[in-house]
């Protein structure tokens, strides 16, 4: 009688492999976090303003941050240098993205305020043009143009005479957080990710707190365990992981990876306005949603230059 031999190696991961596969979890978990929080931020905003929220989620996200710094023995301190590059991230990056984010969703709904905040990606190449980081080719203007037709497409389709101060407020976030994304690549900021973030975090809230206590703070509705519960998600996710989760992203992907990954938001964030709060998008919301996706992936591939035609 044979006896069956049963193979007793062990499958074993090398130390690469098992970064590769923590680095792709943190790319996909950053994906989920972002196209969720649009429809919760919609919600929430209903009772807490957006100012107080904010600076409610960021200042315990930056304690959170730097206490993890320190606790696995990072240094805190930033060298002179290299403060200037992190005011201007944080304030791109904090103050006016995420200020005008808020405002921006309770104007325009989460899901057709993803589409135009992610928009980030071509004016980040724009954006790198101009300061003299990449140079503007076929593939840049051509990805402009998509970006252009596409946030046309959505104007038409929310009636933009009655929607233009939202239009252009989530256009100015994206842009502002392309600003701060380009400053983030080519800064030199090459310090541990959970340092970066908490300070961001906490320069770029600051500037908030006057305007919270002066002009939102009376504005507080009537909050229950639901908007708490958010304010925690924002605290924990949206403000301590993304900013230390992107960082982490853009120091170990390509700039193509981060770009295209990116596309996968404002297509979760529709889905997720349409599934959960039965909002009705037309054909023009769907024109600008292919738009705009084509568009990043244009930036990020640049497949009509040259250099990409061999």
């Amino acid at each position: 009688m044979k006896k069956n031999k049963i193979n007793t190696n062990k499958i074993t991961i090398s130390s690469e492999d098992f970064k590769r596969i923590k680095l792709v979890f943190i790319l996909v978990l950053l994906i989920i976090v972002w196209s969720v929080v649009w429809p919760l931020f919609r919600f929430v905003v209903q009772e807490i303003p957006p100012l107080v929220f904010r600076v409610s989620a960021g200042i315990p996200a930056a304690i959170l941050l730097l206490f993890i710094a320190k606790v696995t023995s990072q240094k805190l301190i930033i060298p002179k240098k290299k403060w200037f590059p992190l005011f201007f991230i944080s304030f791109f990056n904090v103050t006016l993205w995420q200020v005008l984010m808020l405002y921006g969703v309770s104007m325009l709904g989460g899901g057709r305020a993803a589409v135009l905040g992610y928009t980030m990606p071509v004016w980040a190449v724009l954006v790198a043009s101009i300061m003299g980081f990449e140079r503007i080719t076929f593939s840049s203007f051509f990805a402009l143009c998509l970006g252009v037709f596409g946030v046309v497409s959505l104007t038409v389709g929310i009636d933009f005479f009655s929607n233009w101060i939202g239009v252009l407020v989530m256009l100015m976030a994206g842009l502002s957080w392309g600003i701060g994304t380009m400053i983030l690549k080519y800064g030199g900021l090459n310090f541990n990710a959970f340092v970066i973030a908490g300070w961001q975090q906490l320069i770029g809230i600051l500037p908030i707190i006057p305007f919270a206590i002066l002009w939102d703070f009376n504005n507080v509705g009537d909050p229950d365990y639901r908007h708490f519960l958010v304010l925690l998600f924002a605290i924990f996710f949206s403000s301590a992981y993304t900013y230390w989760a992107y960082f982490v992203v853009l120091q170990n992907f390509t700039v193509t990876v981060t770009s295209i990954s990116v596309m996968m938001v404002p297509v979760l964030a529709l889905l997720i306005d349409a599934i959960y709060f039965d909002i009705k998008f037309s054909y023009y919301d769907l024109m600008a949603l292919l738009m705009i996706i084509m568009s990043i992936f244009v930036a990020a591939k640049k497949p009509f230059d040259k250099k990409n035609i061999q």
